[in-house]
């Protein structure tokens, strides 16, 4: 069922549908909202306390990204993965994310670099205060940062709807938590490769963070069905 109470009002201004698409994405990305939760527009705009246009443009929106679908006689629902689904994101963001951090390596400002190193920082904060809500943010701006310093809009573009549908079917799948000590090691050792200016150890290192990643989302499903 819908966790509709952790949305907030929107106060009146610009760019209204925008909030609302980053409220809403951030809530299905929390598990606030889970696979199967209707995204009425209605109850929505009286939850923010908005009209319903921007919420209209804003599911429309988590639709593009595949976090949301249109269901006959339902309307918008959050959407939910299937294993292969899964596997089949993963598979395309290794390679991606790879070349991201190639291409990060070669044209980051010093400025980018240290705002990594503050993110590296507070992310070991949340790590070991067992905070997920923040270490989801946490990992979701370390790799925006480094998709941003890449400097291609289309490959950022493509990256971060991979990534938030492949938090959204960690959730709806397998209900796993990834090991988060595990998952700061290997941003460090991006970063790492990063500030050394080292493109091809940076390729490397975030095609194994991602192949990690899979490994420890399907070890536990695969445990689960076994016991089953």
């Amino acid at each position: 069922m819908a966790d509709l109470d952790g949305l907030q009002a929107l106060e009146p201004g610009d760019l209204l549908a925008d909030r609302a698409y980053l409220q809403l994405r951030r809530a299905i990305l929390r598990n606030q909202l889970v696979a199967g939760d209707a995204l009425s527009v209605p109850e929505l705009a009286r939850r923010m306390n908005i009209s319903r246009s921007p919420v209209r443009e804003a599911v429309q929106r988590l639709i593009y990204d595949g976090l949301a679908a249109n269901v006959p006689h339902r309307g918008a629902i959050v959407s939910e993965l299937k294993p292969e689904d899964f596997r089949g994101l993963l598979e395309v963001r290794q390679a991606l994310e790879g070349l991201a951090a190639r291409l990060a390596t070669e044209r980051a400002t010093d400025e980018q670099l240290r705002s990594l190193r503050a993110v590296l920082n507070e992310h070991a904060v949340v790590v070991e205060a067992g905070d997920e809500d923040a270490n989801v943010e946490l990992d979701t701006r370390f790799h925006s940062i480094i998709r941003e310093a890449a400097g291609n809009p289309e490959l950022s573009m493509t990256l971060s709807r991979i990534q938030g549908r492949a938090h959204l079917s960690r959730f709806t799948l397998w209900r796993a938590k990834r090991n988060t000590r595990d998952a700061l090691d290997e941003h460090q050792a991006i970063f790492v490769a990063m500030a050394a200016r080292d493109p091809e150890g940076a390729e490397r290192a975030a095609r194994q963070h991602i192949s990690n990643l899979l490994a420890r989302v399907e070890a536990p499903a695969a445990a689960e069905l076994t016991h089953a």
